[in-house]
């Protein structure tokens, strides 16, 4: 009877401390969930703004591409070089429309952003494309011409009114599926004041996403507090200088400090010497389309804008034509299909959606450490209480902890 006792001395105490121990690993479990989450809400250790609608992280980015509804017979007679494989076309012919598209869609393009200012063949045209959109599932966005061909503002009083005659004529037509809303890309928006620019924002309220098209990071500050993002139109752009990528990366690194939207321009080539320019950006076998593409991802975008569908005069297109067939075309769509099948790229450092926090603490890991460390514990408090003449000494009699751990904990 002695030695079965003096065997049971040590439990209340290993238990005591065992309990102790588990209840010190609830706790630090449930603190370790705590801010996990929490740091889920941050990025870079600021809030995330609330200000513009944010995209699903699980869903890719979308790809859209300029287009131009300005193009009548004659309009092919200047400033071209190439000419489009479906013909010299009229912007008002609904079957060239529904064409360019079934086209788009089929290279993977999610929509369109189309340049338009309040006229009546713009807005004849407008209608048009607005229902083949809708047909075929093409999402559009805006691009309100605020520069005449001289290259002068028009009167902000124009602005303000065509603005608010297209958010309210066509609004539910171009209703972002990814924003919510329409968005309208302001060009010119550095030969209009900061007041001039609050005035069309307040005119439009919350109606529409509102994007600046700065050409510089300090052209972007002036108006961060205004609008809603920036969509800058970088036609002439040399993919293969280390500069182009630097610019659009603090570009982008601006307005997502400022919780805006990023639409990061992408371009098969240019060449303005039919304008009376002397830039060319050789197209090389769509290599620099590859290129553009490249670096419009890595500067975390919104959207990427593609430059362009149509501008024929600049030669940015990749509407098929008769220089180089459909060239770009296929490459766009081979990129965004490697793109869209591709698996996530492997990184280093931890996911800061998922709730894990720097050091890549997890609640998990806590777990399997403090179970480890409860384990131990208990084993030596047992072991330590037999040595001091708790349990008898060479009686053979059984430690009430036993002298092998349990390879599960």
């Amino acid at each position: 009877m002695t030695g079965r006792h003096r065997s049971r001395r040590p439990l209340p105490l290993v238990v005591g401390v065992a309990a102790s121990v588990v209840a010190g690993l609830l706790l630090l479990v449930g603190l370790a969930a705590v801010a996990g989450s929490s740091s889920a809400t941050t990025t870079g250790g600021q809030p995330s703004a609330p200000s513009v609608p944010s995209l699903d992280p699980t869903h890719p980015t979308p790809v859209y591409a300029y287009f131009y509804q300005w193009f009548n017979p004659s309009s092919w007679d200047r400033a071209k070089r190439d000419y489009p494989l479906v013909g010299r076309y009229s912007s008002d012919d609904t079957a060239v429309l529904r064409e360019q598209v079934r086209q788009a869609r089929a290279a993977g393009i999610d929509g369109f952003l189309t340049s338009w200012k309040s006229t009546v063949p713009l807005n004849r045209r407008l209608d048009r494309l607005v229902a083949v959109a809708k047909e075929q599932k093409l999402d559009l966005g805006v691009v309100y011409e605020a520069l005449t061909f001289e290259r002068d503002p028009l009167p902000v009083e124009t602005v303000e009114h065509d603005m608010v005659y297209l958010v309210e004529r066509w609004g539910t037509g171009i209703s972002s599926r990814y924003y919510g809303k329409p968005v309208i890309i302001w060009t010119g928006t550095e030969r209009y004041s900061t007041a001039d620019v609050l005035r069309v924002r307040q005119a439009l309220g919350h109606r529409a996403i509102l994007l600046a098209a700065a050409k510089t990071v300090d052209g972007y500050h002036r108006l961060a507090d205004i609008v809603d993002g920036e969509a800058y139109y970088w036609s002439s752009s040399d993919p293969t200088s280390p500069a182009t990528l630097a610019k659009m990366t603090a570009m982008s690194e601006a307005v997502h400090a400022h919780g805006g939207l990023w639409f990061a321009p992408a371009a098969p080539g240019f060449d303005g010497t039919t304008l009376g320019g002397t830039r060319v950006i050789a197209r090389d076998d769509g290599r620099t389309l590859v290129a553009s593409l490249d670096n419009a991802f890595r500067s975390s975008p919104d959207a990427v804008a593609v430059i362009s569908w149509n501008e024929w005069s600049e030669n940015t297109y990749i509407e098929p034509g008769e220089e180089y067939g459909d060239r770009e075309l296929v490459t766009l769509t081979d990129y965004l299909a490697a793109r869209s099948s591709a698996p996530p790229p492997a990184t280093t450092e931890p996911d800061s959606s998922a709730g894990d926090i720097g050091s890549g603490w997890s609640g998990a890991r806590a777990a399997l450490l403090l179970l480890l460390l409860a384990g131990g514990t208990t084993v030596w408090l047992a072991r330590r209480s037999r040595s001091r003449g708790d349990g008898p000494s060479g009686s053979g009699a059984h430690s009430a902890v036993p002298e092998r751990v349990d390879a599960s904990v």
